[in-house]
């Protein structure tokens, strides 16, 4: 029977793209939990289409799964439209595969994490206003910029870098991530 709500599809989708992942590594739930810092029961709820991931959680996946989350997206989306949760909005969909276009709707309020990948990445600010920091690297000296509606930065993805919104208005940022590079399903 199929399922009717979009979104729930999508979420199953998703679990599917990730234990096929997962199975085809040959790696149990275990492992991937171990190696992402998540919980082995969070992963199982994943992998069942029962809860959504951040783009945090997303990230932590891919990583140990040796591809990334845009690959993810894409294997679990026919439309490109699979969402994850956010911060402080709707959160985040794959709008294309190849180079990779993600489309943030709300973001946290207060630094996360660093990201860090292998993959050139470009923001666009659509609507709102959000800061990026972008941390020190043997070549580059740490910075923090201030991005409004139609500002734009690029950088290596290797650059630790996380950004957040500033601002009673929802930001809209789409971030665009090369091709290629290593582990890239």
């Amino acid at each position: 029977m199929p399922i009717r709500n979009p979104q729930k599809a999508a979420d199953v989708r998703l679990g599917q793209a990730i234990r096929s992942r997962r199975r085809a590594l040959g790696r149990t739930l275990a492992q991937v939990a171990a190696a992402s810092g998540l919980s082995q029961p969070f992963l199982s709820q994943l992998e069942l289409g029962r809860t959504r991931p951040s783009m945090r959680s997303l990230f932590r996946i891919a990583e140990a799964l040796g591809t990334t989350q845009q690959a993810l997206l894409a294997e679990a989306g026919d439309d490109g439209a699979v969402e994850v949760s956010g911060g402080a909005g709707p959160g985040a969909r794959l709008l294309h595969h190849d180079p990779d276009l993600t489309e943030f709707v709300g973001l946290p309020r207060d630094f996360q994490e660093f990201f860090s990948h292998a993959r050139r990445e470009a923001l666009y600010v659509v609507r709102g206003t959000i800061e990026v920091e972008l941390g020190a690297t043997s070549a580059e000296p740490g910075a923090t910029r201030v991005l409004g509606e139609r500002d734009t930065l690029a950088y290596p993805g290797e650059t630790p870098h996380r950004y957040r919104q500033l601002g009673a208005e929802q930001a809209i940022v789409l971030v665009v991530h090369s091709s290629g590079g290593a582990g890239h399903a």
